[in-house]
């Protein structure tokens, strides 16, 4: 591929993966909100112990290497959660439209709430496996549950105390 057409994929890549971010942010406030709760200390600090114990439980770790396994999956989850997370609430968004329902709509906050803990799910799994060498499908239940948790622990701290939400 010649550079010119690589630069051009990679505008029109960071330009897709800023829309939802500025673009659509009327669209897809409820990802939004996970999204920045997500990256808030006492939500990543609860995140990580959730994540530390189920790495012990499932993995078989020692507790430094649950710890740095937990740190490492969420440092990268963290980075990238901040693109993925508004990708997958547009996405969502794009699903729910023949359903008519308001942006706030309760049905809009689940969607959000799948698609955030699927998108954690994906980064985290793939960081493990490709880092720590564990299986990705040995991995999957378990991140969903200790994902469900982190994520329902953000929304409600964050989502609730908001203004004029109503969940």
């Amino acid at each position: 591929m010649n550079r010119e057409k690589l630069k051009y994929n990679l505008v029109c890549l960071i330009s897709f993966l800023l829309m939802p971010i500025c673009a659509s942010a009327n669209m897809v406030w409820p990802s939004l909100y996970i999204a920045e709760g997500m990256r808030s200390w006492y939500v990543i600090l609860i995140g990580l112990v959730i994540e530390i114990v189920f790495v012990k439980y499932f993995l078989k770790e020692t507790y430094l290497k649950s710890a740095l396994v937990a740190f490492v999956m969420n440092l990268v989850s963290t980075i990238l959660g901040v693109v993925a997370i508004p990708l997958s609430g547009f996405i969502g968004e794009v699903l729910m439209i023949p359903f008519g329902t308001g942006t706030f709509h309760p049905t809009h906050w689940l969607m959000s709430y799948v698609f955030a803990i699927l998108s954690n799910v994906l980064v985290e799994g793939l960081t493990v496996k490709f880092i720590f060498k564990h299986k990705f499908k040995k991995m999957f239940w378990w991140l969903c549950v200790a994902n469900a948790i982190s994520v329902i622990i953000c929304i409600l701290f964050h989502g609730i105390a908001m203004q004029n939400i109503n969940i």
